[in-house]
């Protein structure tokens, strides 16, 4: 499986963060974005996705988070990536068993975490104007 091909479901309480990492990750993937794990099993009724990413903080995805248990069952967790920025760590799962075969590469990994981190930066520097 292609990583162009990969659908990616970000998840997020933050909506910003969800906005902007979304954009950030445009030109590899197809990306939806969710407040809450309560939100993916209605969005897996409208859609398949291949790979979730979650803050891990405080996040233990379950079929009962995503309200189906047919969503949760082939949840796998397949990389973690820390943020050198707000030192947050975002987890990839996947959500079908094409994408559980698939394991993210060093490059890619470098990628993501480029994406998280801007859209971190990002974040902080509109902060900032917005209080000026």
């Amino acid at each position: 499986m292609k990583v162009k091909e990969l659908s990616l479901l970000i998840i997020d309480e933050d909506k910003d963060m969800r906005q902007v990492l979304a954009a950030f990750v445009s030109e590899r993937y197809r990306s939806v974005t969710a407040a809450a794990p309560e939100d993916v099993g209605s969005l897996i009724a409208l859609e398949s996705f291949d790979v979730m990413i979650t803050p891990r903080i405080g996040i233990n995805f379950s079929a009962k988070d995503a309200g189906d248990s047919r969503v949760a069952e082939g949840v796998t967790s397949v990389a973690a990536i820390k943020s050198g920025v707000t030192s947050n760590t975002y987890e990839f799962r996947s959500l079908n068993q094409d994408a559980s075969s698939w394991v993210i590469n060093p490059f890619e990994r470098v990628l993501l975490q480029v994406a998280i981190e801007n859209s971190e930066l990002s974040l902080r520097k509109l902060k900032r104007i917005k209080e000026k």
